[in-house]
């Protein structure tokens, strides 16, 4: 969920529709011959992202602009420092170095922090709050390569193939959650790196429809990952990532994840 310029045929930005319309046939995900093939698509988008190279690395930190959309309609882009130690823990900068202009979230499995740049407040994360990026994580198509397939209680088949584009159709894998929660993913023909990803998650403005877009893969630290992330709830896009720089396994300090004893104690 990272990028800066977008490059993708022209044709498919002029075709494409508001929001996927998942029309792929759906077939028996309790087929071995589905199951198999779910699989086996599975790992071939691992190997085409990076194999044990994608697999193996410990730490992220990415940064870029971050866009949040409203109605449908951009707003100002901010930049963002993007610190995450897997399983769980991760710190999001969002604005400029000097205090005044920055805001700080942290998450370290069920606990967390904010920092309020303009109003200088530190407070913990509320319940709400913490379950939210909680849910996020399983909703992240990093997580969700990296090992959230392979729970016991997940699901894998092959859904279908859905049309991209006249004459051209492109396999869609299905991965049921532990929480029988369904993600779909849609594979670009050629490379079998991810163009979307559909799943419907529950949030405060009711049950919703949401499709994550991936667009102008590059490799960082031989690892590809897109630099440009669109994202959308019924239709509608409601942020943008657009990264400028991904590196892997470089150092992430513990002291980042740790809530300062005040806000004046931010650096």
């Amino acid at each position: 969920m990272r990028l800066k310029r977008i490059i993708i045929p022209f044709l498919i930005l002029l075709l494409a529709p508001a929001t996927w319309q998942v029309s792929a046939q759906k077939n028996d995900p309790g087929d071995p011959k589905n199951i198999e093939k779910g699989k086996q698509l599975i790992q071939a988008i691992i190997e085409a992202r990076g194999g044990a190279s994608y697999l193996g690395f410990k730490t992220l930190v990415g940064s870029g602009m971050y866009t949040q959309f409203d109605k449908g309609a951009s707003t100002i882009p901010q930049p963002f420092t993007d610190y995450i130690v897997w399983p769980d823990r991760e710190r999001t900068e969002f604005g400029r170095k000097k205090k005044k202009d920055r805001n700080i979230q942290v998450n370290a499995g069920r606990t967390g922090w904010i920092y309020d740049g303009s109003a200088e407040t530190l407070k913990d994360q509320n319940e709400k709050q913490v379950q939210s990026f909680l849910e996020g994580l399983e909703f992240d198509l990093d997580h969700i390569l990296r090992g959230g397939w392979k729970d016991p209680e997940a699901k894998v088949w092959f859904y279908g193939r859905e049309e991209t584009r006249p004459g051209e159709r492109a396999d869609v894998v299905a991965i049921q959650l532990k929480n029988e929660r369904l993600v779909l993913l849609l594979l670009d023909p050629a490379t079998r790196l991810p163009l979307r990803m559909v799943y419907e998650k529950q949030d405060e403005q009711g049950l919703g429809k949401h499709e994550v877009r991936f667009f102008q893969y590059v490799p960082y630290d031989g690892v590809k990952f897109p630099n440009i992330v669109d994202f959308y709830r019924d239709g509608v896009q409601t942020a943008r990532v657009n990264y400028d720089s991904v590196k892997l396994n470089a150092p992430v300090p513990d002291e980042l994840f740790a809530k300062p004893a005040s806000a004046k104690a931010i650096k």
